[in-house]
């Protein structure tokens, strides 16, 4: 029967239990893709081409290719810069946040990897993405570098139709904050001031002459004070109990 060394046997142990002497399964590990990830997150540690300034419609025209090999293609060796809006951030299941960039017709998504699944690329690589991840932030206008990536069509949310990416992220700047909530409506205006009884706050029903009954009024359910000179003069609170014409 094989026998392990008592090196083999600590490093299977190591892998088997983390540093704090409990079960790996008990350890929060971050969870990292699968599909072309090494191109997804540089550990194929590629040369990159310089920075070119583009924009969401070239990108997204650009011929889908015919397959995706596990490798890098040429074209992903590009390295793009835009300007665009960002019109939601989501952390998706791979650790990745996903962001959908817009230019008012189209939309295209970027991608900013965890810095728990991209060990293998080079440090000034990993910095990069680490900063661009802290940055992202939704904004009304942003440039956006990163590296163009075609990813499979899955029913993304914002994906383009070549399924063009800029993922990994490098650089995140945010021109232009989004716009804070719109405020709620002000209140309605209260009713003219013209001959309006006071009694009646908010609706304007002349006093009498002539005396009214609610049949000759549109208003139903309305405030009715008394702390008015006059008040109700059309006798419209019958029970007095503060509104008028009850329905």
């Amino acid at each position: 029967m094989a026998t392990l060394s008592v090196g083999a046997l600590a490093a299977s142990t190591a892998l088997a239990f983390g540093s704090a002497g409990g079960p790996r399964s008990h350890q929060r590990v971050a969870l990292c893709g699968a599909e072309r990830w090494a191109v997804k997150t540089l550990q194929d540690r590629p040369r990159l081409l310089p920075v070119h300034t583009a924009s969401i419609a070239y990108l997204v025209s650009r011929p889908a290719p015919l397959g995706l090999p596990a490798t890098r293609l040429p074209f992903e060796r590009h390295v793009f810069r835009l300007h665009a809006a960002v019109e939601l951030i989501r952390s998706e299941a791979d650790s990745d946040l996903h962001v959908v960039l817009s230019d008012g017709e189209r939309t295209m998504i970027a991608e900013a990897p965890s810095g728990s699944c991209d060990g293998a690329a080079v440090l000034a690589r990993r910095k990069q993405m680490s900063r661009a991840r802290a940055a992202v932030r939704a904004c009304a206008s942003a440039t956006v570098t990163g590296v163009a990536f075609f990813d499979y069509r899955h029913g993304q949310t914002g994906v383009a139709p070549n399924a063009i990416e800029l993922h990994p992220i490098l650089d995140f700047k945010c021109e232009t904050a989004s716009p804070p909530p719109a405020p709620p409506p002000p209140p309605p205006p209260p009713p003219s001031s013209g001959n309006c009884a006071p009694s009646y706050p908010d609706v304007c029903i002349p006093p009498p002459p002539p005396d009214l009954d609610c049949k000759d009024i549109p208003y139903r359910n309305f405030r009715v004070i008394y702390d008015v000179p006059d008040p109700d003069p059309h006798h419209f609170d019958g029970d007095h109990d503060g509104i008028g014409c009850e329905s």
